[in-house]
């Protein structure tokens, strides 16, 4: 399970640093292009966006995984082991119901945008849309396991959830 989960995750990095390559890539080609020639790439500018939409929804993917997104937790990490993992199973559930409503309206939006094309690359435009649902859907399923993993195995615990927690000097 270790192996897969490390290869989707390698999977993602590479994508993102790809997707981003390309990105810098095309903009500053259509910078050099257009200010060195007066001309461009007409399509550049909607592809960079489309891009940079899908960087943002997977790298939010691998922050989730690696709990780096910001969160305080000077409560719970004082509070006992049960108390802690009452509290930890209750935010979960919250996120959980809050990114249900985002796969839902993603879903709509695909729908709803089906049909619309970007003018200049002829992408659809439920290709952004896509990125959202496909991260809620991931991020989803790592809550899941991740709240599996501590409250009933006890292991992968967040930063928070250490037994000895270093004391910030006050000098």
């Amino acid at each position: 399970m270790k192996t897969i989960v490390s290869l989707l995750e390698g999977i993602l990095k590479w994508m993102i640093t790809i997707f981003f390559t390309v990105m810098i890539g095309l903009v500053f080609f259509n910078v050099v292009l257009r200010y060195g020639f007066s001309s461009g790439i007409t399509w550049s500018e909607e592809m960079g966006r489309y891009l940079f939409v899908w960087i943002v929804f997977l790298g939010a993917i691998v922050a989730y995984k690696e709990r780096a997104h910001l969160g305080v937790d000077l409560l719970i990490g004082a509070l006992p082991r049960p108390a802690q993992k009452g509290l930890y199973v209750l935010n979960n559930l919250i996120v959980i119901a809050v990114l249900f409503i985002v796969i839902d309206g993603g879903f709509q939006m695909i729908d709803s945008t089906s049909s619309n094309y970007g003018p200049a690359t002829g992408i659809p435009l439920s290709f952004l849309f896509i990125a959202g649902t496909l991260s809620a859907i991931a991020m989803v399923l790592i809550n899941i396991v991740q709240t599996v993993q501590f409250v009933v195995f006890g292991t992968n615990p967040p930063d928070w959830a250490n037994e000895k927690r270093e004391e910030v000097d006050s000098t």
